[in-house]
């Protein structure tokens, strides 16, 4: 039990800074009525020391508004200089999970744009609003709402209720299509997320204080009391398909069964992309998120710049720091992931500089605004930089860099090719270590790639050292001229920032990490191949047969400093973080037995090529 509560902390990355009691805030818990009938639990945090009308700052979620009980209080907000300012703090369980009455869907789309009787996460939003509008005493009229991860999707989806009495939201790494993040990723199956999903697709029958893992299957676990678990690359590696992995899973969990009966982006999936929908927002958005942030990066990118182009009204903002999933709420002084340091108190002025004024402003109608469109860490500079507009539409200039069969990186394409043994026995593990069977560690996102180097399937390029700064900002777009002796293939292709060899350990440096020369990871890009024309419409290479594959990778904004150079690399796994390839076609990989996986010879040619948007 223990080893999965710590899954659900998490995916919740809640921060704490103490419990408070009932001398600082009056609590009350209700249960308030969808148009449906339906009722869900809300615990409403009033501060006692004021006599001013307050706005409520609100935040809903699938992972339980505990403690239960007005007699027990807890950690209002992450965010020091708005708890002293005074809220009225509002949480809510959504409906299906905890203490609220009806069913959970996982990410359902948005039902009442299609018919006006049904229900959905807008429609509880909206519900929530009125009555606090109607029914909070000491209650200014304007509401705000905010939170990370599926808390950062239902502050997006709120921001399209209309209700006049929400003025702003703040989606912090919000979900937006499980298609393209978190569980799938371009039509691969993110399996060290399995044991996960049990939290997400068995339905809680009734309104329960605590989620209960009896009766879910954990055979990775060696011995829950002493927190032993299986080496997870090789327990996953010996369970090969998508099929013999189900053993971790409850035979109920309907979350499961869509994922695996829509492996393609059918309409099915299709209605469940929120990206698609933000042209109904109508309240102030302010988007936050990291570079490093594994889970929902997709989410973070795509939804700011949805908004700037079909939601202009919404004045959308985007911040956007070195941060993993949910760390812009952490305060611990220097900022590092994994090995890499990017500076000191950078979350902790982040929420005194942008986060306490944005609500301030927008809430209290007090001081400024933050004044930017966009506030942009550089990933290779470590330095922040503000703009008034998107910044991922001013490339000036384009670089292309083709991958060489001698190991280069050249400005010009040239003849020949690589090939590499692609074999499901051994796939290329991700990270060195084993601790990602709660979902991925976040630091693979900047890490060493060193060892990958190393292999012989994985093929590295690399430029000659740097003379002058290549500032990146943007898509790369990068097409891998590609053949193979199967049907299928995955391709993963990664930018790499390699640091000088002659760099001077510096203090900040990570303790035993040998950082001159170490090849920093900038982004990664994946696609299952079957998907390179179309993700609704799969089909099989013809053997043998060189073909265009277009990997898709989000947005970088990275400055490549003189004296390192940069580095791709192109590999066709990535264990455990994605499932294997069979390599031969099967209609659904979801259905692929053991023997249909099979070793296969696969080809880059001279002419394939990774483009990067350049900046001045």
């Amino acid at each position: 039990m223990k080893l999965l509560l710590s899954v659900f902390i998490a995916f919740s990355t809640i921060i704490s800074f103490g419990q408070y009691n009932q001398e600082d805030y009056e609590k009350k818990e209700v249960y308030i009525e969808m148009r449906d009938g339906v009722k869900l639990f809300t615990s409403i945090y009033k501060p006692k020391k004021t006599k001013e009308d307050l706005p409520v700052l609100m935040k809903r979620t699938p992972y339980s508004c505990a403690p239960y009980g007005e007699e027990l209080m807890k950690s209002v907000s992450h965010n020091p200089h708005l708890i002293e300012s005074g809220y009225i703090f509002v949480f809510q369980d959504m409906r299906g999970r905890y203490m609220s009455e009806g069913t959970f869907e996982n990410t359902k789309p948005p039902y009442s744009f299609f018919d006006a009787t049904k229900t959905d996460e807008i429609t509880d939003s909206y519900d929530t609003y009125e009555w606090l509008t109607n029914n909070l005493e000491g209650f200014n009229g304007n509401i705000g709402q905010y939170g990370n991860s599926y808390l950062g999707h239902t502050a997006l989806l709120a921001s399209l209720t209309g209700h006049p009495s929400l003025k702003a939201v703040m989606p912090m790494a919000p979900v937006t299509n499980f298609y393209f993040e978190d569980f799938n990723r371009y039509g691969l199956m993110a399996i060290n997320y399995l044991p996960v999903l049990n939290y997400f697709g068995v339905h809680m029958k009734n309104p329960t204080k605590e989620w209960s893992s009896e009766g879910m299957p954990t055979p990775y676990i060696v011995d829950e009391e002493n927190e032993l678990t299986a080496d997870y690359y090789d327990y996953f590696r010996k369970l090969k398909s998508l099929k013999n992995m189900e053993e971790m899973l409850h035979p109920d969990n309907i979350f499961w069964q869509r994922i695996k009966t829509h492996p393609n982006y059918d309409e099915f999936r299709q209605k469940r992309d929120w990206i698609s929908y933000l042209d109904s927002a109508k309240c102030k958005v302010m988007v936050v998120g990291g570079w490093n942030d594994e889970q929902n990066l997709y989410g973070i990118l795509k939804a700011y710049k949805e908004l700037t182009t079909v939601a202009p009204q919404t004045a959308p903002q985007l911040v956007m720091g070195p941060w993993s999933h949910g760390h812009n709420k952490r305060r611990q002084g220097s900022y590092r992931m994994g090995n890499i340091y990017y500076g000191d108190s950078i979350s902790e002025r982040f929420q005194r500089d942008i986060e306490y004024p944005y609500f301030e402003y927008h809430l209290k109608n007090r001081g400024e605004e933050p004044d930017f469109g966009a506030r942009v860490f550089d990933m290779g500079t470590h330095q922040w930089e503000t703009f008034e507009s998107n910044p991922f539409i001013k490339a000036e200039d384009s670089i292309y860099f083709y991958l060489s069969p001698n190991g280069d990186l050249t400005n010009e394409s040239t003849s020949g090719f690589l090939e590499y043994l692609s074999d499901p026995d051994y796939p290329i593990p991700f990270i060195q270590e084993d601790d990602f069977y709660r979902m991925a560690p976040k630091h693979y996102m900047n890490d060493d790639q060193r060892p990958a180097s190393k292999r012989p399937d994985v093929l590295t390029f690399t430029t000659d050292v740097l003379t002058e700064e290549i500032k990146v900002s943007g898509v790369i777009n990068t097409i891998i001229d590609f053949a193979t002796d199967h049907q299928d293939a995955d391709l993963y292709v990664k930018i790499i920032d390699v640091l000088p060899l002659d760099r001077i350990p510096q203090e900040t440096d990570a303790e035993g990490i040998k950082m001159n020369g170490y090849q920093k990871l900038v982004r990664l890009g994946y696609i299952r191949g079957r998907y390179r024309d179309s993700f609704s419409d799969p089909k099989p290479f013809e053997e043998n047969e060189m073909t265009s594959v277009n990997v898709p990778l989000l947005d970088v904004h990275h400055t490549f400093k003189p004296g390192h150079r940069i580095m791709i690399q192109v590999q066709s796994s990535l264990f455990p973080l994605f499932d294997i390839n069979p390599q031969n076609w099967v209609d659904s990989i979801y259905e692929a037995e053991t023997e249909d996986f099979e070793r296969a010879m696969h080809k880059v040619y001279g002419t394939s090529r990774v483009i990067l948007p350049v900046v001045e």
